[in-house]
């Protein structure tokens, strides 16, 4: 079977929801953006719809400097939408953050993996070689995969390529509006491919040592918790700035759930502070490594959290995985494909939460 998704167009009509980082991120990214469109000069190469040829293409520049771990891994649908639309080119990436390399590390096709510090405009000198790296290359096809990204924008602008693809540049009527969609159908639309419903799903490709070490890990850590050989459920209860639901939310979440499944053996995935966020009553793991995590995350087989990077992490696994979602927008965010869902608890009640996530649970037949 294709590793595709089916998404709905999303409605215009779509609730404003707050910056999850606050309205002083929100100033700084429009400051930027408007220094940006008057200090780059308009692009020559810059391509429309059907403009870019479907040979030729060797060797191409993914443009998405940003940190966050979801944000890396909501490249990977164009990554793969590349190997199937070019399978003779290799891609550079320029990224951000540590998480970047991991994420890619099971793509042939990816050469150079260019990364920035998370603070880039704090480390001037390094930036500027990145950028001087990237300057020194010649491309075939440049893709700012990041619509409203100032410094995406930026670099793509200063690289020397035959093509430059901007995902903001392509019309988005009836268009899903999921950011992990967005990057394959611009470049669906600048080769001028019918458009499709189904787009590429994330994907870390774990390989099968990688496999094998998750679910040894995975016994490891329930060696004498499950005895009774459960089904295992892997929740992580944390988040950054709003997304970030209290403890006694998901103790009350947890027990709810648990009460409408039956039982299950739960495993905490703890956050890099060490702090147990269920009460410390549960088998708990950790690790700093995200392929270590999402071989972990494959092996437990359904996991449950807020929008985070770790929620995107386990959608890009054969897990089954599910989003409890507050001020962020599902219809870009959600976990992406398969039996993913995303469930809404804008009343923040944890009990309405955990009845809609055991519906979905026992609707598409996740063996609990």
């Amino acid at each position: 079977m294709s590793p595709v998704a089916s998404v709905s167009p999303s409605s215009s009509s779509e609730t404003a929801r707050t910056p999850m980082h606050g309205n002083g991120a929100l100033w700084r990214r429009r400051a930027a953006a408007w220094l940006a469109q008057r200090l780059i000069a308009p692009a020559k190469n810059l391509l429309g719809a059907g403009q870019l040829p479907a040979s030729g293409i060797q060797r191409i520049l993914v443009c998405r400097p940003n940190h966050r771990l979801g944000n890396t891994l909501l490249l990977t649908p164009l990554l793969v939408e590349i190997e199937r639309r070019f399978p003779g080119a290799e891609v550079d990436l320029l990224a951000a953050g540590p998480a970047a390399h991991a994420v890619f590390r099971g793509f042939d096709i990816v050469g150079d993996c260019i990364t920035l510090d998370r603070r880039a405009a704090r480390r001037p000198f390094a930036t500027i070689g990145a950028l001087r790296k990237l300057r020194s290359r010649r491309y075939d096809l440049v893709i700012d995969a990041a619509a409203g990204s100032s410094s995406g924008r930026i670099a793509s602008a200063m690289t020397k390529a035959r093509f430059q693809l901007r995902t903001d540049a392509m019309p988005t009527d009836g268009l899903t509006t999921h950011l992990a969609a967005r990057p394959v159908q611009a470049l669906r639309w600048a080769i001028g491919a019918p458009a499709e419903a189904d787009v590429p799903l994330l994907d870390v490709r774990l390989t099968d040592v990688e496999r094998r070490g998750g679910r040894d890990a995975l016994i490891r850590v329930l060696r004498d918790a499950n005895e009774r050989g459960l089904p295992v459920m892997a929740i992580f209860p944390n988040a950054t700035g709003s997304k970030r639901l209290a403890a006694d939310w998901w103790s009350d979440f947890t027990n709810e759930l648990l009460t409408r499944i039956g039982d299950v053996c739960i495993v905490e995935l703890v956050s890099a502070d060490g702090q147990s966020r269920l009460g410390g009553g549960y088998p708990t793991y950790y690790t700093s490594d995200p392929r270590k995590l999402a071989a972990f995350i494959e092996a437990a087989g359904t996991y449950i959290s807020a929008d985070c990077g770790v929620m995107h992490l386990a959608a890009a696994t054969m897990a089954t995985t599910v989003g409890i979602f507050g001020p962020t927008d599902p219809a870009r965010y959600a976990p992406y494909g398969r039996n993913n869902v995303a469930i809404a608890s804008d009343d923040g009640c944890p009990r309405s939460a955990a009845l809609r996530t055991a519906a979905h649970l026992v609707r598409c037949g996740t063996k609990l």
